[in-house]
């Protein structure tokens, strides 16, 4: 339970405006960016739909919210991000931990006027976690960790940098606001309780939801894995390289693009099969992976040799405008001024420079950075589809042979049955119908053995038994003698004829008709545990392809609309540090124009 109890504590209406810019409702669709489809435009109908779709959302959301209002708020966390979604999330500090006996980096965030502190493992816990429970959804990524190199160069500097402290502070913050502004992940407790000061992160992982995931996530529903179905344990899983199979038939599209000429996108109110919407995914993922290239290779490398240029840059202009200062000590009158004022230019020029290789750090080169872990976490959510569909096509290819088998199993019982039964019915019928004639000249012919007449009197038998069972002293010594000599050989062979024939048994059925029976009912079985996981899996592919596709528009949107900032940023910057020198250099022009030539 949390501490404040008042649920009016929290002003919705308090000034929480987001570090990101809103967005603009009238920037172009992604559709329209520039890529595998840049020549073609939403019509108005796309458009109307798009609006009507995100009306029926807001209702949705309003609704959920009046629901959770008169249900009552688990905390003070929940009530802000459902009461206000552009509620502020910030990193205000990282440091130390100075609680406890462990050392190490810290965390403050604060959400509106609460507070918690949360180590960088915990981020990765929590994203991690988020993951699992949203499989369709494009998860934020978060830093990476500190690379093996660091801790070769510093084992015990490398947590303590201070440069990476600020990168991660700045990151991370960026990622509990893309996080704040999904509606799915806003919603899930998981994330609310990690932003709630009185939740210890330990527990949570330790409770539902996480604690319901199964070993597996492909055998969990896409939409709310944390509550599988019994069907779902008995769905296949495939490699983690399985490939999808190519449909035989040419894929046909119903909205005037001609085979083979796909966007990145369907239209809105499509209504295509999974197997249609495999090339639109494999054309955004194609994308996605230049993209990535793109960002990784040339422009990575090029912008970094850049900042290491303008860092060295400015360090060079701090010494050179030092050099001009005590320069102009050394000088009098107009040109002692005159060079003054050249070296505070070049003093301007330092701080300018500085201040340039700091922004574009921070504000170009960081977003593209996590713009390239994006193209990675969207390959990963379309690869979670593609296996949902590989397990759709085991699942029916393992069904398809377990009824081949039972099929096979039943005609084989048939016909041990009409076997058995034409044995059965065909030896007491000639047993029992046998010709009189035949059964006279056998009785005639062939008169009665001893053993057909009578036994053997039983006083012959008793006799031989006394004689047998009271020998002598040395007919007893004679015959264990002649036991030991003659039959040793013979008992040894029957002891090992009878390990042979135990393992033989085990081997060979000795109750192929039990056998048969339990195959059949064992596979029967089978059939109906995967006749519902075919089922499970049906439903499990389709929720998953609308529900990535609904966020892969919402990622495009996002990211055409973070890129046109990133771009605008790197402009503005140039233009003042550009601004900033000309005015520092101007100033200097005016004063060495002053010089007096006499």
């Amino acid at each position: 339970m949390w501490e404040d109890n008042n649920p009016l504590a929290y002003d919705a209406s308090s000034p929480t405006e987001s570090s990101f810019p809103p967005y603009d409702d009238e920037d172009p669709s992604p559709l329209a960016s520039p890529g595998l489809d840049a020549h073609r435009t939403p019509s108005v109908q796309s458009r109307e739909d798009r609006k009507v779709s995100d009306d029926s959302e807001d209702e949705e959301d309003e609704e959920y919210r009046r629901m959770r209002r008169e249900k009552g708020y688990s905390s003070r966390v929940e009530q802000m991000l459902l009461e206000n979604k552009n509620v502020q999330i910030v990193i205000t500090d990282a440091g130390k931990n100075h609680e406890g006996s462990g050392a190490f980096i810290v965390y403050t965030i604060r959400t509106g006027d609460l507070e918690v502190r949360r180590r960088y493992s915990e981020f990765e816990s929590l994203r991690k976690n988020l993951s699992l429970l949203h499989p369709c959804l494009i998860v934020p990524p978060i830093p990476e960790k500190h690379q093996v190199s660091d801790y070769v160069t510093a084992p015990t500097s490398a947590k303590e940098n201070v440069n990476i402290i600020d990168h991660r502070k700045r990151m991370l913050g960026v990622f509990l606001q893309r996080c704040a502004r999904m509606k799915e992940i806003r919603y899930d407790s998981v994330f609310q309780r990690f932003l709630d000061p009185n939740a210890s992160w330990g527990e949570v992982t330790l409770s539902p939801p996480i604690s319901n995931l199964p070993k597996h996530h492909l055998r969990a529903p896409p939409l709310n894995p944390s509550e599988p179905t019994s069907a779902h344990q008995y769905l296949p899983i495939p490699s983690a390289s399985a490939k999808l199979k190519i449909s035989s038939s040419p894929p046909t599209t119903s909205h005037g693009n001609p085979p083979g000429n796909f966007g990145r996108f369907p239209p809105l109110n499509h209504n295509l099969a999974e197997s249609e919407l495999d090339p639109y995914f494999n054309n955004y993922e194609a994308s996605t992976r230049a993209y990535e290239a793109i960002l990784t290779g040339s422009i990575e490398r090029v912008n970094r040799r850049i900042l290491k240029r303008m860092q060295e840059l400015s360090l060079d202009y701090h010494e050179l405008g030092a050099r001009y200062n005590a320069w102009s000590l050394s000088e009098s009158g107009d040109l002692a001024g005159a060079i003054e004022k050249i070296g505070q230019a070049v003093d301007s020029t330092y701080i300018a420079t500085e201040e340039l290789a700091r922004v574009l750090g921070s504000s170009f080169a960081e977003p593209l950075r996590e713009s390239a872990q994006f193209a990675g976490v969207v390959q990963k959510v379309l690869r979670y589809r593609v296996l949902k569909r590989i397990q759709e096509d085991m699942t029916r290819d393992l069904l398809s042979q377990k009824r081949s088998l039972l099929e096979s199993l039943e005609k084989s019982e048939m016909e041990a049955r009409r076997i058995e039964q034409y044995l059965h019915g065909g030896g007491s019928s000639t047993s029992s119908e046998r010709d009189p004639e035949i059964e006279s000249i056998d009785s005639a012919d062939f008169p009665p053995t001893h053993s057909e007449t009578s036994p053997p009197p039983p006083q012959r038998r008793k006799s031989t038994t006394s004689r047998t069972a009271a020998p002598t002293a040395a007919h007893k010594k004679s015959s264990s003698y002649s036991a030991a000599s003659t039959s040793s050989p013979s008992n040894i062979f029957a002891k090992g004829f009878g390990k042979l024939n135990y393992a033989i048994h085990g081997i060979v059925d000795v109750d192929p008709e039990r056998t048969r029976r339990d195959n059949i009912g064992k596979t029967r079985e089978l059939l109906v545990q995967l006749e519902g996981a075919e089922k499970a899996v049906e439903k499990d592919v389709e929720e998953a392809g609308r529900a990535v596709l609904k966020d892969l528009r919402r990622f495009q949107a996002e990211k055409v609309k973070d890129m046109k900032n990133v771009l605008r940023t790197y402009a503005k910057v140039q233009i003042e540090w550009a601004k900033k020198c000309q005015e520092a250099w101007e100033d200097a022009e005016r004063e060495v124009a002053k010089i007096q030539c006499r």
